[in-house]
């Protein structure tokens, strides 16, 4: 079945310690974004970046979407995009263009 973003997912089903960690890093940006303008140090951000990056790219073998019942698989994939937004919103923020596939 395709799956598609579900901005009412039940991330409750999220109990995976990746997955924990993932949202919880997703929860820090407006936080990141106000230290950086405050200190004026945007290696801030591109730090969160680069933290968040590597959290997707560990979960991204174990925390599967497909072949998941339908309810973890929403919670997963709308995991996934707001980690994409966030990266590709923060990206931008830095003057650069996020890479849409590779």
């Amino acid at each position: 079945a395709h799956v598609k973003v579900n901005p009412d997912a039940d991330v409750s089903l999220l109990t995976e310690e990746v997955t924990c960690d993932i949202i919880n890093h997703i929860s820090l940006y407006p936080d990141i974004l106000a230290a950086s303008i405050k200190s004026l140090e945007p290696c801030t951000v591109v730090q969160y970046i680069f933290k968040l990056s590597h959290s997707i790219s560990s979960a991204w073998e174990t925390i599967k979407v497909c072949g998941e019942a339908d309810d973890v698989a929403e919670a997963r994939l709308l995991m996934y995009w707001s980690a994409r937004t966030v990266i590709g919103n923060a990206l931008t923020l830095l003057g650069l263009e996020p890479v849409e596939a590779m």
